[in-house]
């Protein structure tokens, strides 16, 4: 019994591990695009993760009526998937619900919103992204952090202005979490066995 209440111990450990997730219960398509976003990559340049960097500029569209940012606090940048990287790759899967939305999984920055005036943001391609096509979007989040409006550097079908990132080939996080799980299952394993070997040798 105690042997597999540390197995459930070393699993729950596992699939315990933090995910930032976008606010439950907002959906995109309610969502209005107000937000001019841009970035430095041409259409099909490749970028060296680790190695390139991606300057994305931001602003609100100037020709919507005042007051409709009254109520935007932050901007959040994110690096999202091409549909042709999302193929047959469920885990990277497009929905509806921002909560469950798996298109933008890697964060550029938040950044307090600036009003009316343009913005700017120099990242570092992540050494940790996968190979792949993307683009790049920006949401409008209100005080409770909840997406408002967005904007991105494509078009609706997500066909123009995407770039490519070579990764890093055989390192990725995922593959450090799988490895940090399976080292820890293999150790409480190996308690567990030591444990009941020594209450077993006792009962001899």
């Amino acid at each position: 019994m105690e042997k597999i209440s540390l197995v459930l111990v070393a699993l729950l450990l596992c699939t315990a591990v933090p995910r930032p997730s976008l606010a439950k219960g907002v959906s995109f398509a309610s969502l209005r695009r107000t937000l001019i976003v841009s970035a430095s990559p041409k259409q099909g340049q490749v970028l060296r993760a680790g190695e390139d960097t991606i300057t994305v500029t931001w602003a609100l569209n100037q020709s919507l009526p005042a007051g409709t940012d009254a109520a935007y606090k932050k901007i959040k940048v994110r690096l999202c998937y091409a549909p042709a990287s999302q193929k047959d790759r469920g885990w990277r899967k497009t929905k509806d619900d921002l909560s469950k939305d798996k298109t933008c999984s890697f964060a550029i920055t938040a950044q307090p919103y600036a009003g009316g005036d343009r913005s700017n943001f120099t990242y570092l391609v992540s050494k940790e992204l996968p190979s792949g096509t993307f683009f790049v979007r920006a949401y409008a989040v209100d005080a409770a952090d909840a997406e408002l409006a967005f904007g991105q550097t494509t078009n609706a079908g997500k066909t123009e202005n995407l770039f490519n990132v070579e990764g890093i080939s055989g390192h990725h996080a995922s593959l450090d979490v799988a490895a940090a799980c399976f080292s820890a299952f293999s150790i409480l394993a190996l308690v567990a066995f030591y444990v009941q070997e020594k209450r077993g040798a006792k009962k001899k």
